[in-house]
């Protein structure tokens, strides 16, 4: 599948099978975003898997709002993504922090490449931080910053023309002045 066919395919999935993901695919998830680039090669992003029910659980009660099925919209797989803040890259001009670019970049690559094995995802960012710290107990020096889902889907991607209408026009997004 060309990158063009992937990116149109990718669509936030809200509900999943219970068909637990093979753990080969879910190592090549990892090791997409175990690759991903980083700013100066720092790679201050972490990933907590969440695969058994007590982390996925753990995983909901930070993301509250989107509990089903004791995990986040029901997933067999969350993936936490967290960021050693202190190990990011920082802009000298104005001190800007790299690990959030750096995280997302991880979570963009492990999106895709569920996205290439058939797999469905939708990335979170509507969670509580201190929650998900707390409840995963997770160090001083490890931020949470995404969450992504993942697992076979058990809804479908909306039609073209659907996605289209909220999607922005390459008028504005090629305009900053607008």
């Amino acid at each position: 599948m060309s990158f063009t066919e992937l990116t149109r395919q990718r669509y936030s999935c809200r509900h999943y099978t219970a068909d637990a993901v093979e753990p080969e695919k879910l190592a090549a998830i990892l090791e997409a975003g175990r690759i991903a680039p980083s700013a100066c090669n720092n790679h201050p992003a972490r990933v907590l898997v969440c695969d058994t029910p007590s982390l996925r659980e753990a995983a909901a009660k930070a993301a509250y709002r989107f509990e089903r099925d004791g995990s986040v919209f029901g997933a067999p797989v969350v993936l936490l993504v967290c960021a050693k803040t202190d190990e990011a890259w920082v802009r000298k001009y104005d001190q800007r922090n790299a690990s959030d670019i750096d995280t997302a970049i991880v979570v963009d690559q492990m999106m895709m490449q569920a996205t290439e094995l058939g797999l469905g995802t939708c990335w979170v960012c509507h969670f509580n931080p201190e929650v998900a710290r707390e409840v995963f107990d997770l160090p001083e020096d490890v931020y949470p910053i995404h969450m992504l889902t993942v697992g076979y889907a058990a809804d479908s991607i909306a039609d073209p023309e659907v996605r289209e209408a909220r999607t922005i026009a390459l008028a504005d997004f090629t305009n900053v002045h607008a």
